[in-house]
């Protein structure tokens, strides 16, 4: 049904854009606009007529298929879309994959976790010892 919609708003917006272009302008031809009265000898009342009530008639059936396509839009994030709700499965998700990442293989040993910040009292937790390397270790000349 939405897709009815939409391509029924879209033939609106083409036919209307076209019934316009067809409209002819008033008094907009060069002679008014140089200060000469246009004859209404030459002009044609009855397509000008019929083309003012099919424009009428377009842009209403444009304007109701717009609202239509608005409230189906609005009713369709109201009921797929719900804050709480995506906050909520983040959390879940987010929580299931930092105990996928906490769950260590048996054998191998936790990581050690060291704070790059003082914990308290000015005191500044021990680095480990660097192990084999002759870089990190104090020479003697």
């Amino acid at each position: 049904m939405y897709l009815f919609f939409v391509a029924l708003h879209v033939v609106l917006c083409l036919l209307l854009m076209l019934i316009i272009i067809l409209q002819p302008g008033k008094r907009a031809d060069l002679g008014a606009a140089l200060g000469g009265g246009g004859s209404s000898l030459f002009e044609q009342q009855g397509p000008v007529n019929l083309l003012q009530r099919a424009t009428t008639a377009v842009a209403v059936l444009f304007m109701m298929t717009s609202i239509t396509l608005a409230l189906y839009s609005s009713r369709s994030l109201r009921s797929n879309a719900n804050v709480g709700d995506e906050l909520e499965r983040a959390a879940e998700r987010k929580a299931s994959a930092q105990a996928d990442a906490s769950a260590q293989p048996s054998g191998e040993a936790a990581p050690v976790v060291v704070p790059m910040t003082p914990t308290g009292g000015g005191e500044t937790p021990a680095e480990p010892a660097p192990s084999g390397d002759p870089a990190g270790q104090a020479t003697e000349e």
